[in-house]
């Protein structure tokens, strides 16, 4: 078989070449570890991670994309009853007919009649169609639908899953208490499995498989330096190992370039622009002349880009404390040149004006970093990611 980058690694649909089997804990790896709570008749199961780990991945590997019924929060927003959106994304008929038949006797003769009853899809034919068909319901970014929603489905699920419903729910962390606490009798009946952050190892595994089925040479210092640009990220490095078809040379001997110009690539697909910009342009000054920061490399930045130019420094971090940004972006900074005095109280301001742009949007996807006891965490690593690649116009 001829294999292409294209189909040995894959960022958006399951990598079946290079899918890596994960050790969780008791040395069950997190396959073992769902398999056996699927096998447990009446509880819920709980899958939370940080966002872009392999939740969804993991589900379609134990228990097949073809035996998912797939939703997200977005999926009940505006809707009233949760079972008729149930009903809706697994393409059971809202409403129907059936045909009956009866048979009376009488004066020595039997009469059959037929007759058309309609029905409307109900709690009962929805669980049903998941059990005849041996279904799973997937729930991802439940916490987008809205609160009433929420409360409902809490209730409706524990109830369904005592009707042995399988169902499965996928989170971020810390959004698992808010699923119990919208429904205390759900509390005993829940099996939790959290996804740890990658090991550097089992990230190189990607790769390390990948470039086996294609043939290509790759060095350890090359494989360190994907598994580095991903940021713990799983999707990250497949499509960065994807890219990387584009531009290497017919020796099939990987190169630094390749993986520059990948990342390049991946960052012009991102969709981070208009936030970047706003983050870049900070809010409103008032008129007020802004400091400038003269920075080694030759820009000229305010306290907003020196703050992002210090976060895209190698190596990228997810959670980065003022301190050591303070200490970043000395090294960035051109001392000779630049004559304003820079603090790490200067820098905490700056993080917190920053981050109340994020909290002011109505967008949850805008939230891509968190800002509590003097740490910065990105929520989502993939902006991370774009901090460091993007093209400046």
């Amino acid at each position: 078989m001829n294999y292409t980058f294209n189909s040995v690694f894959s960022s958006a649909t399951f990598p079946e070449y290079t899918y890596v089997n994960r050790k969780s804990s008791q040395g069950f790896t997190y396959e073992e570890r769902l398999q056996i709570a699927l096998q447990q008749a009446g509880y819920l199961i709980i899958i939370d991670g940080p966002s872009k780990i392999g939740k969804t991945v993991l589900c379609e590997a134990v228990i097949g994309k073809d035996k998912l019924v797939s939703m997200t929060g977005n999926d009940f927003k505006g809707e009233n009853d949760f079972w008729s959106v149930v009903a809706k994304k697994a393409d059971i008929p809202l409403r129907g007919e059936v045909e009956n038949a009866s048979t009376v006797s009488g004066q020595g003769e039997q009469v059959r009649t037929k007759y058309i009853s309609q029905y409307s899809t109900n709690k009962e034919r929805v669980l049903k169609y998941f059990l005849d068909h041996k279904k799973v319901l997937l729930l991802d970014d439940f916490h987008y639908a809205d609160e009433k929603m929420q409360l409902d489905a809490a209730c409706q699920l524990k109830e369904a899953i005592r009707s042995n419903l399988k169902a499965v729910i996928v989170s971020l962390p810390g959004r698992v208490d808010e699923t119990v606490k919208n429904n205390p009798d759900l509390q005993g009946r829940i099996m939790n499995i959290t996804l740890k952050p990658w090991k550097d190892e089992e990230l190189a595994k990607i790769p390390e498989m990948g470039f086996r089925k294609l043939k290509v040479t790759a060095s350890k210092t090359l494989i360190d330096r994907l598994v580095m640009e991903c940021i713990n990220s799983p999707q990250t490095i497949q499509s960065i190992c994807e890219n990387i078809g584009h531009y290497i040379s017919d020796d099939m001997v990987l190169r630094d370039e390749d993986i520059t110009r990948s990342c390049y690539l991946r960052a012009d697909y991102l969709t981070y622009q208009e936030l970047y910009s706003k983050l870049l342009s900070g809010p409103s000054s008032r008129g007020q002349k802004r400091a400038v920061y003269y920075l080694k490399n030759g820009m000229t930045v305010d306290r907003y880009g020196l703050l992002l130019e210090t976060l895209a420094k190698n190596p990228p971090l997810k959670s980065i404390t003022t301190a050591e940004i303070y200490e970043r972006a000395k090294e960035i900074l051109d001392t000779e040149k630049t004559m304003t005095k820079l603090t790490a109280q200067n820098i905490a301001g700056t993080i917190k004006l920053m981050f109340s742009i994020l909290e002011e949007s109505k967008y949850e996807a805008d939230k891509v970093f968190d800002w509590k006891d003097k740490t910065l965490t990105f929520r989502d690593p993939l902006f991370l990611f774009y901090l460091r690649w993007r093209r400046d116009e």
